[in-house]
């Protein structure tokens, strides 16, 4: 019987996988998440029954959404990896990317479909307008938690955002 903690594991890289994100690194992300400490690739693949090799790529891949860190220990050699202090603003960050990457995209493509009818026209001017509206919203709301989250504790959690337009 599967327990509470592998469950939580298991659909957090459901979630993951749903997401375009590969399933082990959900589930690594899970892992951490329940983790009170930092831990090494060894341990976490042998959690997980995962390769080594599948844990470090995906460990990267989390590292450069801003969802985990990479720490050592004082004579240690190994590296070690946990949830980035403020992980959630990373994950906000790579869905603004996405959600960037298809505006861009509708955008672009409205003036190829002038031809089109009046109702494709509408959807696609429609999607570009709302997306637009609630990206700069969500931009705006990181933005204001980065600057909130600063301030509390002086200590910088920031998660780096390229600026649009």
């Amino acid at each position: 019987m599967i327990g509470v903690r592998e469950r939580f594991i298991e659909e957090v890289g459901l979630a993951a996988e749903a997401d375009g994100l590969p399933r082990i690194a959900g589930r690594l992300f899970g892992h951490l998440l329940l983790s009170p400490g930092p831990c090494t690739l060894d341990e976490i693949a042998d959690a997980l029954n995962v390769s080594k090799g599948s844990v470090s790529t995906d460990a990267r891949l989390l590292l450069r959404h801003g969802w985990l860190r990479r720490t050592s220990r004082a004579g240690d050699r190994k590296d070690y990896y946990e949830m980035a202090p403020d992980f959630f603003a990373g994950i906000v960050a790579y869905r603004l990317e996405r959600w960037d990457a298809l505006h861009d995209l509708v955008a672009a493509s409205i003036p190829d479909f002038s031809d089109e009818s009046a109702t494709v026209r509408e959807r696609l001017e429609y999607l570009d307008e709302v997306q637009a509206f609630f990206v700069a919203g969500m931009r705006q709301l990181l933005l204001e938690w980065r600057s909130r989250n600063e301030i509390a504790d002086g200590h910088d959690r920031t998660v780096f955002l390229t600026p649009r337009s």
